[in-house]
């Protein structure tokens, strides 16, 4: 059989196969529109979608608008206003520039556009059904531009078939739309969604607010702006805004993570693990902080043309931009007047969930309203006259009541009461103290008059090896002895008085399942800190129990353990009035 000569493809087969790099779904419709509206100077966009953007998209803003010249321009490929030879890339401050979108959209949608400059008279109009375009006229039209997608993929059925259901691209839709919404607070962002309005931004460039019309206040009431650093810790070149949520609002996902590079909504693993780091030990395990992070570099450092929908970039140096991340995050997160504590609220229907509230804290007030002198007297002999204040980690001075179950200790605070978990505020106490040894390299060791001899399986005796030198770090001297035996030889001097071969063994089968640390040395501490810790059930004594709160409220991150757990729960005063009918 002979083989097929070479032919040109037609102009409609051009166009469709443009459009399926460009145009992956409706969302990327929304998203390439709304990037042309922010380029063109929009102060508002209002954004409207029905089932699920496969019936229409529209787009309208007030913009700068176009000229009916341009018009016709901006539908042919590879028409910009934004680019005018491939070095212009190099300063490039726009979201657009390739001239791709508009022509890959109306070659597979009937598209409607209509538009005015501010200082034209009457508007442009234009309409492309599925690649043939229409004639432009002169219309009405108020100053900005408009443009409305109808019927996506009608003329390549095969594409529809490869779509979710309306829904699930309608979330794809708020999804783009939210994270621009929030990275842009000083343009007003609407969304309708079939008929009811999805949310609205004001505009009024207050990032906070933003999230809050977007999310909710849960989220927005937790956001802690990123703050310009200091000159000895910025990072030269690399700027960083917006704002990281506190660690009482998280997610199961990695979604509620936004990461914008010079304007452009990205995807960026290396920027995502560097935030999620930052919060190490503060989130549980398979949680995920929310915020919405604003990376600004020089253009030249930042390659924007790596990706078909620009959705990924490349870094000159991908280790400044994370380092800038991590400190700016860092910075929000200790810096952070108020901080959510698991609040339990009582009577609710289908069991007690805990929620998230934020304790109101570091203003001045009586340490525990209602108490007399005497009762004052514990918590004053640790505070001093500071005492009424909250301590730097936001956590209040708390006055040690008793232990329920061995396990929880009761504590007033100047909020309500507060249930603590021995183990998981232990644990943080000791894992602090672990980092503090292991900074100052100085960690103490406590040797033993005679070797203690620790028989392991196999998998524990792997472990250790691997192991041996992180463990020897944080202050265990172990050595081989015989097959399947080692010999302890000193132990950390901050975990004397426990069975040392149990919390080996139990620090070393931990290691087997991974660790919970962003390092191996970070894993052993934690796993150390873990399982040489008072344990629940454990009875303590009052002196004991005011020493371990003491601690915990000095800590630098108290509210959590070293592997996400809460410290405490916190019984709101006002929810003890309302459950004892006084409100």
């Amino acid at each position: 059989m002979a083989t097929p000569g070479i032919r040109l493809l037609d102009e409609q087969t051009i166009g469709k196969i443009a459009a399926g790099e460009v145009v992956e779904r409706p969302a990327s419709v929304a998203k390439e529109l709304l990037e042309n509206a922010l380029d063109a100077g929009a102060g508002r966009v209002a954004i409207t979608i029905a089932n699920g953007g496969n019936d229409l998209i529209e787009v309208a803003d007030d913009g700068r608008g176009m000229a009916e010249t341009d018009l016709e321009v901006a539908l042919q490929r590879h028409g910009t206003s934004k680019l005018r030879r491939f070095d212009d890339l190099l300063t490039l401050s726009s979201l657009g520039f390739r001239g791709e979108a508009l022509p890959s959209i109306a070659a597979v949608s009937a598209l409607a556009i209509r538009t005015r400059e501010r200082s034209a008279a009457v508007g442009s109009a234009v309409e492309v059904t599925f690649g043939e375009v229409g004639p432009v006229r002169a219309v009405a039209a108020p100053v900005g531009t408009t443009v409305s997608v109808r019927d996506l993929f009608g003329n390549v059925p095969v594409r529809r078939k490869f779509l979710r259901q309306s829904a699930t691209e309608g979330g794809y839709i708020v999804r783009a739309v939210s994270a621009y919404a929030a990275a842009y607070p000083g343009v007003a962002i609407s969304l309708t969604v079939d008929g009811r309005r999805g949310f609205a931004s004001d505009g009024a460039g207050d990032p906070v607010a933003a999230a809050t019309a977007i999310w909710g206040p849960e989220v927005g009431s937790a956001a802690l702006p990123l703050a310009p650093l200091d000159e000895a810790a910025a990072v030269p070149g690399v700027s960083v805004t917006g704002w990281v949520g506190a660690p009482s609002v998280t997610r199961s996902h990695r979604n509620g993570i936004v990461l914008f590079v010079n304007g452009r909504w990205v995807q960026n693993r290396a920027l995502s693990f560097a935030l999620e780091e930052t919060y190490h030990s503060l989130l549980m395990v398979g949680r995920h902080p929310v915020a919405v992070v604003r990376v600004r570099l020089d253009p030249a450092l930042v390659d924007v043309n790596v990706h078909p929908t620009k959705a990924e970039v490349k870094f000159v140096d991908e280790r400044a931009a994370c380092r800038a991340v991590q400190r700016a995050t860092h910075a929000a997160l200790a810096g952070a007047p108020r901080d959510g504590l698991p609040t339990m609220r009582l009577g609710t229907s289908g069991g007690d969930v805990p929620q998230q509230s934020d304790l109101a804290m570091g203003l001045p007030r009586p340490v525990f309203p209602g108490a007399t002198a005497g009762d004052r007297e514990e918590p004053a002999s640790r505070g001093g006259a500071d005492a009424d204040a909250a301590h730097p980690s936001g956590v209040p001075v708390l006055r040690v009541l008793g232990q329920v179950g061995g396990t929880y200790i009761i504590a007033e605070g100047p909020e309500g009461m507060y249930l603590i978990d021995q183990h998981a505020a232990h644990e943080r106490v000791m894992y602090e103290r672990i980092l503090a040894q292991l900074a100052a390299r100085a960690v103490d060791r406590q040797p033993l008059l005679d070797p203690l001899l620790v028989e392991l399986g196999p998998e524990e005796l792997a472990i250790w090896e691997r192991s041996a030198a992180e463990l020897s770090e944080i202050g265990f001297e172990i050595e081989a002895f015989d097959e399947g035996t080692v010999a302890v030889r000193a132990i950390p001097a901050l975990v004397r008085g426990v069975n040392v071969a149990e919390r080996l063994r139990l620090i070393l089968r931990e290691l087997a399942e991974g660790g919970a640390g962003d390092s191996w040395l970070d894993s052993v501490a934690i796993s150390a800190a873990c399982h040489t810790s008072i344990r629940a059930g454990q009875v303590l004594s009052l002196a004991e129990m005011r020493e371990l709160v003491a601690e915990l409220e000095r800590s630098r991150q108290p509210r959590a353990c070293g592997h996400g757990r809460p410290t405490m729960l916190h019984l709101a005063q006002h929810e003890l009035e309302r459950q004892f009918s006084r409100r």
